[in-house]
């Protein structure tokens, strides 16, 4: 029985041990693959919300839409039934005349059937129907009109007040004088008058404070500042007479009654610098002005006087004579002007400087200055840029001229200033480039200079400048140790780390089984290589600048190599040298 019980229950299962140190593969892989389950997750439900609302954004902008659609119909359906009933309203006056029109004759022969009294209050009838549709006619056309041209005269209206003129009306010395836009151009006037009386003791008015009253005018009737001036001298009672004035930069030097001569005598003296060139402006540097009106008596001189004035001088002309070990620089220094107004002054002072020589440094300034500006058209060079090639294979300071520069040309615009005939100011307004430059390539070196690399690891001077390039070995085969053997076999054990023998730029990293093998070349600036073949591994890449006992790779035997070992090369220009003059033949140790 017991056994048949036994039988007939289903034994538990044996509980699975986990084991209690897990090893790290296990963890890595743990940890790899709940984050990749997280991941999942989480794309398919960023997935989902994405499909979610993406079909929720085109519901809306679906029936955004149309909403906007329906809406935007309702208003143009709305409009047009507006626009249609304005229409037929407006042509109701018109339909009932020529329904009345038609009927008129009907309506009157029936009257005649009944009588000429009935003839008569027919049309009496039609003709104040008549009457009451044109003037409901010209209500319905006023009804439309009346707006637009209240517009229009609003309009007008707006444009006329901007248009007025609002000014202040002067008093002064109980006498209206003119009317100014503001009360600074009043203190103007009275400036210019000021400047009118230089000559001898001004009376002024009893009454000398304006009294400004605002007012509009036409634009017309605004006076001038010159006009006030006039009307403020001829309120002081002095005498007076019309006159032209002399302004020179805004100072008065009197005035002259017959301005011809004084106006003639400025043209002549600008006509001096003119060459007739279309080009050119001529014009003095004051602002020079004859200004008519009125003036005092004792303010008139003779046009003699006034030509004097106009021809005088204010400092006179000024030379330097030239003394043993001067220069045209020298001279520019020691008498502290530009060197190019001293050249401009002597044209000549580059190809004859003599001792004794007199050299101008300043011209006579004359009381009045000519300023001649003139529009030049001319060819200029443009100067070529510098192209630099680095280059490895050259050292540090090293530069070379690979290829000549090329002047370009340009067509150059330039408004030259020249003042009483002397260079002053030279602006450049436009320039067009006929010849593009060319730029000069120069071969600029970047190699470091070979060092030699002591056992303690400081860098050394010492002949050769390599390092042994393996960490230890021994020499198995030298130079020409059989026909075409190029360089210095160094015997050590796989994988032994192979060292840059100088600093340099490498030319060359290549993984192939043939020949050198796994090899690295490397430039070391002027014409000077060295070579690590058949390595096992390669450190560095193409490209690379590596120092002195940098690691570039590993020993091994790829290639045609019968066993472990580094093929070394010493290369400069072109020829194979032997390594044992430059790194010796046994291992010096680090």
């Amino acid at each position: 029985m017991e056994s048949s019980q036994s039988i007939g229950k289903k034994s538990p299962s044996p509980k699975r041990r986990v084991p209690e140190n897990r090893s790290l593969t296990d963890t890595v892989w743990g940890t790899f693959t709940a984050g990749y389950r997280f991941c999942y997750f989480v794309g398919l439900q960023l997935i989902r919300y994405f499909r979610r609302y993406k079909k929720r954004a085109f519901r809306f902008a679906v029936s955004t839409r149309l909403a906007i659609g329906l809406r935007l119909k309702k208003r143009q359906t709305l409009l047009k039934r507006k626009l249609r009933f304005a229409v037929s309203d407006a042509m109701r006056p018109y339909r009932r005349v020529q329904q009345l029109r038609q009927t008129r004759e009907e309506r009157v022969a029936l009257a005649r059937e009944q009588g000429a009294r009935a003839v008569l209050q027919e049309k009496t009838l039609l003709f104040r129907e008549s009457l009451r549709l044109v003037f409901k006619t010209l209500g319905t056309v006023l009804c439309y009109v009346a707006p637009v041209v209240s517009f229009v005269l609003f309009l007008n209206l707006i444009h006329q007040g901007l248009n007025l003129q609002f000014a202040l009306e002067v008093e002064y010395n109980d006498k209206i004088i003119g009317y100014i836009a503001r009360e600074s151009d009043f203190d103007e006037s009275e400036k210019i008058m000021q400047s009118r009386i230089v000559y001898e003791e001004y009376q002024p008015p009893l009454d000398t404070v304006p009294k400004y009253t605002l007012k509009i005018i036409e634009e017309e009737n605004l006076s001038t500042v010159n006009e006030i001036a006039d009307e403020l001298i001829a309120a002081s009672g002095n005498e007076i007479t019309e006159a032209s004035g002399l302004y020179v930069d805004g100072v008065f030097y009197g005035a002259v009654e017959n301005a011809e001569p004084v106006r003639a005598l400025l043209d002549g003296m600008l006509d001096e610098f003119r060459t007739g060139n279309e080009n050119e402006r001529v014009d003095f540097v004051q602002d020079v002005q004859l200004s008519k009106g009125l003036y005092l008596l004792s303010s008139l001189v003779e046009p003699e006087e006034m030509e004097e004035v106009l021809t005088s001088e204010v400092e006179g002309e000024v030379v330097y004579i030239v003394e043993a070990g001067d220069a045209p620089t020298l001279i520019s220094q020691k008498m502290d002007i530009p060197y190019s107004q001293l050249k401009a002054l002597n044209p000549e002072i580059e190809e004859k400087l003599l001792v004794g020589q007199e050299v101008l440094i300043s011209n006579q300034v004359n009381f009045l200055t000519v300023k001649r500006t003139v529009t030049e058209v001319y060819e200029e060079d443009v100067p070529f840029g510098t192209e630099e090639v680095v280059d490895a294979n050259y050292a540090k300071g090293y530069q070379a001229v690979r290829s000549s520069g090329i002047l370009g040309k340009r067509l150059v615009t330039a408004d030259v200033v020249y003042i009483n005939g002397v260079e002053e100011d030279r602006e450049e307004v436009d320039s067009l480039i006929l010849k593009e430059p060319v730029d000069q390539v120069v071969t600029v070196g970047t190699a470091e200079p070979i060092r030699v690399m002591s056992s303690s690891g400081t860098s050394v001077s010492g002949t050769g400048g390599f390092l042994w390039p393996v960490d230890g070995g021994k020499v198995t085969c030298g130079i020409n140790g059989y026909w075409g053997h190029t360089g210095l076999d160094i015997g050590a054990p796989r994988g032994t780390v192979i060292r840059a023998s100088a600093s340099g730029t490498v030319v060359k990293a290549v993984r192939q089984y043939r020949a050198y093998g796994i090899h690295v070349k490397i430039s070391h600036g002027n014409g000077i290589y060295t070579l690590y073949a058949h390595m096992s591994q390669l450190a560095v890449s193409y490209g690379d600048y590596v120092q002195q006992g940098q690691i570039i790779g590993y020993v091994g035997m790829t290639g045609n190599a019968s066993g472990n070992h580094c093929h070394f090369e010493i290369i400069i220009n072109g020829r194979f040298m032997d390594p044992t003059k430059y790194i010796g033949t046994y291992y010096p140790g680090r």
